[in-house]
């Protein structure tokens, strides 16, 4: 008798102590659903930044990596922004670049503003990417598509000033 008394008494106990520790476990599953929801909109949050540097368009030449990230176009300014990242691939560099252009579909050629651009002459550092945004002004009509963007590079190893490649590099978009 009394061990059944006993068993009853546990039995009891740990009924009414497990009622009271589900409310308990009620109140931290909805702190970890919360916490869940939290981190998974920190997740696509960091998925929106790797894509910042995404590139539409690259190439290489001469050991350097040339990639378009971003076009812009402005009805209003009647410009268009081409952004794009250089990185050298072997050693560090001084570039020129020159003869900058673009060509729409109605093949309309458009040269560089030079005041709303970048400068071009980029110091590459080995596999450090360059931030360049070149600018067009005086867009004619309303143009939906370029066609080519189009420049010349001369590169020299800041080891051997008298060492130039020269490249001419297009973009077919």
């Amino acid at each position: 008798m009394r061990k059944i008394l006993i068993l009853s008494v546990i039995s009891i106990y740990s009924l009414a102590y497990s009622q009271a520790n589900c409310e308990a476990l009620k109140k931290e599953n909805e702190t970890l659903q919360s916490m869940n929801k939290t981190l998974a909109s920190e997740n696509e949050y960091l998925k929106k930044v790797l894509d910042i540097n995404k590139p539409i368009l690259e190439t290489e030449k001469e050991n350097s990596s040339f990639k378009i990230t971003k076009i812009v176009g402005s009805k209003a300014e009647k410009s268009i922004a081409i952004t794009f990242l250089v990185e050298a691939k072997d050693e560090n560099k001084k570039m020129t670049i020159e003869d900058i252009f673009v060509v729409d579909i109605e093949g309309n050629e458009y040269k560089i503003d030079f005041f709303k651009s970048s400068k071009p002459y980029p110091q590459l550092a080995l596999n450090v990417p360059v931030k360049l945004t070149f600018s067009f002004k005086d867009i004619q009509g309303e143009p939906l598509f370029i066609k080519i963007f189009r420049f010349k590079t001369t590169s020299q190893p800041e080891r051997n000033s008298f060492e130039k490649t020269k490249s001419n590099l297009e973009f077919r978009i």
